[in-house]
């Protein structure tokens, strides 16, 4: 992830099996320079530069490792987004169009830098191209990147920019933990917004999007 400096961004790491007694996990930083983080993983930016929050599960000692690159805090004369988005860390969402293209995007972001949209695949994508979910919008300064974000659209899991029943099967597939969502593609797969695993609600919210009885609010 990208972070400004004196920017704040709270992990939620989601521990599987789901039903397992022990979730207590702790975090530590391979540069307290860099950043900080708490017991509770909130993260705290604090110097340009690149650092690792360390995630370590009490139960089984399972490791993972977040990437973050600390940049300076952009101002808002040089940057700023449309009201109707939400912005958390460095996941962009509240896309409330049909078919999200390059265009639409561009037309939500004022900069006075050149913005580029690539898709979950990190291919550049032009003007009318469809995005979907994991697609990532590259703000840059002559070539050099200032910041990063990615794309979230809730109910498209397979980040094709559409909510069909291929989500819908990708969805239930990993509530029945054949094959796990990850990253902006879980957060797209909690659909009902509660900061849980996608459950089986997340799937039928779906199923009344596909069926045109209630689209889901982005």
């Amino acid at each position: 992830m990208v972070l400004q400096i004196g920017e704040e961004f709270i992990l939620n790491p989601i521990i599987y099996p789901v039903d397992a007694s022990n979730k207590n996990v702790t975090y530590k930083t391979d540069n307290g320079n860099i950043l900080k983080v708490d017991t509770n993983g909130k993260i705290t930016a604090l110097e340009k530069g690149e650092a690792k929050i360390i995630i370590t599960t009490e139960d089984s000692n399972i490791i993972k490792e977040v990437n973050v690159t600390v940049i300076e805090k952009i101002n808002e004369d040089e940057i700023s987004f449309d009201e109707s988005l939400k912005i958390q860390g460095n996941k962009i969402s509240g896309w409330n169009i049909k078919e999200l293209t390059v265009n639409d995007i561009k037309e939500k972001i004022n900069t006075i830098y050149t913005i580029e949209i690539y898709n979950k695949d990190d291919k550049l994508l032009t003007e009318n191209e469809i995005v979907g979910t994991g697609s990532k919008i590259k703000i840059l300064d002559n070539d050099v990147l200032k910041i990063k974000f990615e794309i979230v659209i809730y109910g498209d899991v397979n980040g094709d920019g559409k909510i069909n029943s291929i989500d819908l099967l990708v969805l239930q597939r990993h509530i029945l933990e054949i094959e796990k969502l990850n990253g902006v593609f879980l957060t797209a797969g909690n659909i009902n917004k509660d900061g849980k695993n996608p459950s089986s609600i997340d799937s039928l919210l779906i199923q009344r999007h596909i069926l045109e009885l209630k689209f889901i609010e982005q």
